[in-house]
């Protein structure tokens, strides 16, 4: 159940794209400094694990649910020559509603007086300072939260990069990252992934590119595996050419571990991710 809950603490309507333009020029980040990037995050996961009773052998089952909204805040604090952008993240509305094994639901919820009071360590105010460059590469975590920095890695900021040169409609480039899992996910173990995009092509200005995660060589012990699930996402992102800034992402994670502890137990997790600009 620990296992579970920390996994958790961490609306899929495709886009549909098309060609783009020949003549195009090439997509990029394009950071302005006093701009702001606002954007709405829904995330919902479901975690179930079958276990051996340690008194009876037998197999029980637990599930829990998250449903997470948030909106963050990107303001962009400087740009260098080489255009890198310096970016601050803020969230300034949370609601995580979480449905326990026993079936009871605890919300807690940014609008709430008293609930915006337990969130006074993250809520409006600086979170991270990164480093991006146009390419949306993360370049340096200035700083960042216990833990999240690693993440930050994982799952880019931006949850894209574009090639130089800029993408073309079939195109695919590859990401390398490499992800430590410290406590209470693991001892401080190091695992390596690879990330591909492919360029689907474009409507209007967004740019659709389909992202898939993969462990470069996934541990033989599914037990291993438990810890390293939530990375693996997969879907689409977009990014809009024309104001050279993401625009939104439909993502998703499903799982299946049998016998993952022994026979007759089982680990699964499904998580579905969407993030949109809404940006005035």
């Amino acid at each position: 159940m620990f296992r579970t809950a920390a996994f958790l603490t961490l609306a899929f309507t495709p886009l549909l794209a098309a060609q783009p333009a020949a003549g195009d020029p090439p997509a990029r980040f394009k950071w302005v400094a006093g701009q702001v990037h606002t954007y709405q995050v829904k995330q919902q996961t479901v975690v179930r694990e079958t276990t051996l009773d340690p008194q009876t052998e037998k197999p029980a089952t637990t599930e829990a649910k998250t449903a997470l909204t948030l909106v963050r805040k990107w303001a962009v604090k400087a740009v260098d020559a080489n255009d890198v952008g310096t970016l601050e993240m803020t969230i300034t509305a949370m609601k995580n509603e979480f449905q326990k094994p026993d079936g009871k639901s605890v919300v807690i919820d940014s609008a709430n007086p008293d609930d915006a009071k337990q969130m006074a360590d993250y809520l409006n105010v600086a979170v991270m300072t990164v480093k991006v460059d146009p390419q949306g590469r993360l370049v340096e975590v200035k700083e960042a939260k216990p833990g999240s920095a690693a993440r930050l890695h994982a799952e880019l900021p931006f949850r894209l990069t574009l090639p130089d040169a800029g993408p073309a409609a079939g195109q695919k480039w590859d990401r390398a990252f490499t992800m430590k899992l410290d406590p209470p996910l693991g001892t401080g173990e190091s695992y390596e992934f690879t990330q591909q995009y492919a360029c689907s092509g474009a409507k209007d200005s967004l740019l659709a590119i389909d992202v898939t995660t993969a462990l470069k060589a996934p541990p033989k012990a599914l037990a291993e595996r438990v810890p390293l699930v939530p990375m693996l996402w997969q879907g689409q992102v977009y990014f809009n050419t024309t104001a050279g800034k993401y625009h939104a992402a439909r993502l998703s994670v499903k799982a299946d571990l049998p016998n993952h502890l022994g026979e007759g137990t089982r680990f699964e997790y499904q998580s579905t991710y969407s993030e949109d600009a809404i940006d005035k």
